[in-house]
């Protein structure tokens, strides 16, 4: 994995960056590439990198990577694996420039763009973001991979056009400024989540979208980024049976599994004793003929366990013969790590198990390990939260926004007045930036759904679409601070057509439907479970999903309790809801998570 930054100028123009500005700019993405840095300039485009070395370490691997010629410059973050049958079809345009080099995914990457310019993106298959310029062309290409695993953002600021891997690192160039965006500060109250379509908590900070490729005419004006192409998944196809569907399932996730054990670097895997992440440590076992170290980050309290995590995956882990290490989390350690996650960021968590995922991380990080497999994407493919879609089934096509927003909620709109000052409350527009994207992303995703498609499958895949992608967005988050991959091999963009094909049923069993002997606790993700059936442990087969068990409510109080002081929360909210939340931030949870976010990153951005 990697950084990437860059900066484009109008036609005759070059970047208002010195050499030395444009590395302290590169260098704000340090923690995500410690292994290396390089530059390019070209005309009127200057690009920055730093990498982390995952596959070919040499310094021929470095980047930015210039085709031959001087004219085609990219800036590559990701990782390729379909890399083998890619670099087999570029063999013979290579040769004209004397072949390949390296043998690093970035310079396929490279090849094939070279060679098929914006049609080589739709033959990627893996997590990347990039950004490519071709002087020749008169044209950049920014890129994101279909799911979203890898981040990337785009600005203007002072006329030019600014790239970056994180907004943070975006914001750190010198013609940026910063002001909060409120009407995604509304919907981050209500969502937890810190980007909705383009829209990022920074205003006129966009983010590129999972699977959506833009482009930049160099020749324009002002060169805006274009939409030209946009990754489709599979229509629901025919019902295939629970058999046929569980031995597709099985195959593309094996497959999957098995490109993402290439590496030239040390790779575990994060286990918790759920369904997920023992899947992966059992296909990651049998495909090398030997165990990944397996990680786990759990709770403690006065010398106990949090929760049955710790207890699961350690059982788990026993069954499989792996060595398995414990994170430990406490009280002391999340309220220091909280803050901190927070203004390393420049953005509010997610959730509060991102303080888990990245002291995980620094733990097998510090044990000489760079890549570590992970499990999400799973419950979004293949239907595994229950009781939302309980509720999704009962709701039908009826106001898809408020279905989605009630089964989901943080802060529910109809709070917002009793929430915001008058000034404040008058720019959020009733939330009219949430509706949009729920109502319209489910009328997108009943035409995707195809003619087969229930309603049920098109909440199924606005789910996927909003949800998966902030999971994603908090992996890589949190895991790259400490200059750590993670992996995901069921948010593959072949997993997902195989995945989105399947009819609901074959995905999720309605309450008092148990079906092919699977508990009833554990009425999701069916094709997964009847494909993995005789691989995993019992243990793990049958748990019903479970949040991680950290007791935030008690131990976010104290810094809840400090709402009334922010500056920044002064300046929006209600003093009277301030002190509501603040007296008792353990009643009020849903309100003293999210609030108490805003308030730490309001407050290190422009107190």
């Amino acid at each position: 994995m990697c950084g990437i930054v860059g900066a484009i100028a109008g036609p005759g123009k070059r970047p208002r960056l010195t050499q030395r500005q444009l590395e302290d700019w590169r260098d704000a993405l340090a923690h995500r590439g410690p292994d290396g840095a390089g530059t390019w300039w070209g005309d009127q485009v200057a690009l920055g990198h730093r990498r982390l070395a995952v596959r070919d370490r040499s310094a021929a691997a470095a980047q930015p990577m210039v085709a031959p010629g001087g004219r085609h410059a990219l800036a590559y973050n990701g990782e390729l694996y379909n890399d083998t049958e890619l670099r087999r079809e570029l063999a013979p345009f290579a040769a004209q420039f004397g072949g390949f080099r390296t043998t690093s995914d970035a310079e396929t990457v490279l090849f094939a763009l070279f060679a098929w310019g914006t049609g080589a993106i739709a033959r990627l298959r893996g997590m990347f973001a990039l950004l490519w310029v071709d002087l020749d062309g008169g044209e950049a290409l920014l890129a994101r991979d279909p799911l979203g695993v890898k981040p990337l953002y785009w600005a203007w600021f002072g006329g030019e056009l600014l790239v970056a891997s994180e907004p943070k690192a975006l914001l750190a160039h010198p013609l940026a400024t910063a002001q909060p965006d409120l009407g995604m500060v509304s919907a981050y109250l209500t969502t937890a989540r810190r980007e909705l379509g383009d829209r990022t908590l920074f205003e006129g900070v966009r983010a590129v979208r999972p699977g959506e490729t833009l482009r930049v005419d160099l020749g324009a004006p002002s060169p805006e980024p274009v939409p030209v192409a946009y990754w489709s998944p599979s229509p629901v196809g025919h019902d295939p049976g629970a058999l046929l569907a569980a031995f597709r399932v099985g195959q593309a996730v094996e497959d999957s599994l098995r490109r993402q054990l290439v590496a030239d670097v040390p790779v575990c895997a994060l286990l918790s004793g759920g369904l997920d992440s023992t899947i992966l440590v059992r296909l990651a076992i049998d495909a090398t003929g030997r165990p990944p170290t397996t990680w786990c980050a759990g709770g403690v309290e006065d010398g106990r366990d949090l929760g049955p995590d710790n207890r699961a995956a350690s059982e788990v882990a026993r069954e499989l013969g792996t060595v398995h290490r414990l994170a430990p989390i406490d009280r002391a350690l999340f309220l220091r790590e909280w803050p901190g996650l927070v203004e390393h960021l420049g953005t509010p968590l997610s959730t509060p198990n991102e303080v888990a995922i990245s002291e995980v991380a620094r733990a097998l990080a510090a044990a000489g390990n760079v890549v570590a497999l992970s499990g999400e994407g799973a419950d979004e493919l293949f239907g595994g939260y229950d009781a939302v879609l309980d509720a999704y089934l009962e709701a039908g096509t009826r106001a898809p926004a408020e279905v989605h927003l009630s089964a989901t909620t943080w802060v529910p709109p109809l709070l917002k007045p009793a929430l915001f000052g008058a000034d404040a409350l008058a720019l959020i527009e009733d939330d009219a930036l949430l509706r949009e994207v729920f109502d319209r992303g489910f009328e997108r995703c009943m035409a995707a759904a195809g003619p087969r498609g229930r309603d049920l499958d098109a909440h199924l895949r606005l789910q996927r679409e909003l949800n998966l992608s902030a999971l994603l967005q908090r992996l890589d988050a949190a895991t790259m601070r400490h200059g750590v991959e993670g992996r995901t091999p069921f948010a593959d963009s072949e997993v997902a057509r195989v995945a989105e094909a399947l009819p609901a049923r074959r995905k999720f069993a309605p309450l008092g439907e148990a079906r092919g002997g699977v508990a009833t606790a554990a009425r999701g993700k069916l094709a997964l479970r009847d494909a993995f059936r005789e691989r995993v442990p019992r243990l793990a087969l049958e748990r019903p999903k479970a949040s991680f068990p950290l007791p935030f409510q008690e131990w976010c109080s104290s810094v809840a309790r400090t709402l009334p002081s922010s500056p920044f929360a002064r300046a929006l909210f209600l003093p009277a809801a301030l002190g509501t939340v603040a007296e008792d931030p353990v009643e009020h949870w849903r309100l003293a998570w999210p609030l108490t976010n805003l308030a730490l990153w309001g407050d290190a951005l422009w107190a």
